[in-house]
């Protein structure tokens, strides 16, 4: 599942891919940043990647004077909190009938290589027994970053989210852990299956794919970013649904007031949110206001 991580599975670190040559982690990242202007006021949006690894900078002089000239920063969700929401949230939502466990809702083939995903990514397989089908996926993709060196203690949202608290500014959500979270918890067992079987396939045979999605927001390719989301969610429409285009709808009225304040709103979110067709840039364009960037 290329995407989803980008999307929302920050929120599990709060609870918590071999290759054949070295992988190449940039150490200098360019990503975009696009500003939405109306009325002689504006607002910045800045895709992030919610993990990363340690060497990877990505600060410029364009998004230093962005965030200084802002005085309200907005994320997804409270990543602060992350932790305990979820685990309220797995109890209520991500479990399994008691005495269920995935090998009895699972195909026999996808439930054996879900086992072998997760003693690849260096999560045991019996922890995510209890679990549903959508929440052992988003594990098995989640460790497989953090098995190639991404963390969110370097993620963007994480570091803007500090600095921001530092000097004292204002800080928003656009929603709760519990709303982005229960986009899954609504999937029908067919569409978590075909969620998993995805995360479980993306994790055996595309062990780049870390290296991939981060050279493509590193060096700005907001083209290639948009491939890798429509390939992630191909098998998965229902998921794309809820999870990026419902969300993205859900966002451009609360971005619409933030414009019409008097204060400059610095607003992060997964680059996924930003790039390609349905993506929040193209909704706010189709609305007539503009927005400058990729």
């Amino acid at each position: 599942m290329k995407f989803v991580w980008v999307v929302v599975v920050a929120l599990l670190m709060a609870m918590a891919p071999a290759r054949a040559e070295e992988p190449v982690v940039p150490e200098r990242a360019t990503p975009p940043l696009w500003v939405v202007e109306r009325d002689g006021k504006k607002l910045y949006l800045f895709g992030s990647l919610h993990l990363l690894p340690a060497q990877t900078k990505w600060t410029s002089e364009a998004l230093d004077k962005a965030r200084a000239e802002s005085q309200v920063f907005v994320f997804e969700a409270p990543l602060g909190d992350g932790g305990a929401a979820m685990a309220r949230f797995v109890e209520k939502s991500g479990k399994l009938p008691l005495g269920k466990t995935l090998g009895d809702v699972l195909p026999k083939k996808l439930h054996d290589d879900l086992q072998e995903a997760a003693w690849s990514v260096q999560y045991p397989p019996k922890m995510l027994e209890p679990l549903r089908p959508w929440l052992a996926g988003v594990y098995v993709e989640l460790y497989s970053y953090i098995k190639a060196g991404f963390s969110t203690y370097y993620g963007v949202d994480h570091l803007i989210e500090e600095q921001a608290r530092a000097r004292g500014a204002e800080i928003g959500y656009l929603e709760t852990v519990e709303e982005q979270l229960s986009n899954f918890s609504v999937l029908s067992r067919g569409a978590e299956i075909a969620y998993l079987t995805a995360a479980v396939r993306g994790v055996l045979e595309e062990p780049h794919l870390p290296f991939e999605l981060l050279s493509s927001w590193a060096s700005g390719d907001t083209a290639r970013l948009s491939d890798l989301l429509d390939e992630g969610f191909a098998e998965v429409p229902q998921l794309r649904a809820r999870l990026l285009v419902g969300r993205n709808q859900k966002w451009i009225p609360k971005l619409k007031a933030m414009l019409a304040s008097e204060k400059t709103h610095f607003v992060t979110v997964g680059a996924g949110h930003l790039v390609g067709r349905d993506s929040v840039v193209e909704m706010l364009r189709a609305r007539g206001y503009k927005v400058n960037g990729p």
